[in-house]
């Protein structure tokens, strides 16, 4: 009993002394740390390249590591391969201390554009889209869904739905950007008389076939807005003697399709 008492004696001197080098000899302190980045050379991505960025660290305890997305690390400084845009590039030295840097890599020739979208008729295409574009050699042409070029950057005569915007400046250099383009179906305008004309019978939707089908509430159209289209699609919507004509069924699409305002 004597041996094990002098056994849990000596494991608790062990610890108790263990605890006071611990003390004595703090870990490394990275909030004292003189661990720095700094960038040291980039290259801008153009129209038919990729960029890419060189740091230099100093301070703190090498080797460093060094990463771009904050999970992966390397050893090299150097990373390629990389877009226009913003970059937040992580230093770690062999103590575990880190520095952030955060820099933006600018276009070289590459191109940007912005787009705007006039509403559109649901049944004939009246909306437009006007195209600003910035960078690359200043002359541009302009295309829609895959047509050909022009020198235009207005589009007219546009449907609803969305859309994809390409420019192509002198050197071949182009971007493309989609765009949707609403209808003017209005829920209060369209919508609601089209459905309480056709809809609400004895029987169907009238409030007597379920409280949260009366097409003459609006909350109840707006909460089962995508089943309308469907069913009104498919032709099991409405009931006779209600009947839609095609055109209505396409009203009751593009406004479905815009999201189901409450408009």
């Amino acid at each position: 009993m004597k041996n094990f008492i002098c056994i849990l004696l000596l494991i608790a001197l062990f610890i108790f002394s263990s605890c006071s080098n611990n003390s004595e000899n703090p870990g490394i302190d990275c909030a004292q740390s003189d661990l720095s980045l700094s960038i040291s050379s980039t290259s801008e991505p153009t129209c038919s390249s990729t960029g890419s960025i060189s740091v230099t660290a100093s301070g703190g305890t090498s080797p460093y590591q060094f990463s771009i997305d904050g999970i992966n690390f390397q050893s090299s400084n150097t990373f390629d391969g990389l877009a226009a845009g913003s970059l937040t590039i992580e230093v770690m030295d062999a103590d575990g201390c880190t520095d952030v840097l955060n820099s933006t890599l600018e276009s070289n020739g590459g191109l940007s554009l912005e787009l705007t979208a006039t509403e559109s008729d649901c049944i004939n295409a009246t909306g437009t889209i006007e195209v600003t574009a910035s960078g690359g050699d200043g002359s541009f042409t302009y295309s829609i869904d895959g047509s050909a070029g022009q020198s235009e950057n207005i589009f007219t005569s546009i449907s609803t739905g969305d859309h994809e915007v390409t420019v192509t400046d002198g050197t071949g250099c182009s971007s493309s950007s989609e765009i949707y383009v609403s209808s003017t179906i209005s829920l209060s305008a369209d919508i609601m008389p089209l459905l309480q004309r056709e809809c609400t019978f004895s029987g169907c939707h009238n409030g007597d076939n379920g409280s949260d089908r009366n097409w003459t509430q609006k909350e109840d159209i707006l909460s089962k807005a995508s089943g309308i289209k469907s069913r009104t699609q498919s032709g099991s919507m409405p009931r006779s003697p209600g009947m839609l004509t095609a055109d209505e069924v396409a009203m009751i699409a593009c406004w479905v399709d815009d999201g189901a305002k409450d408009n």
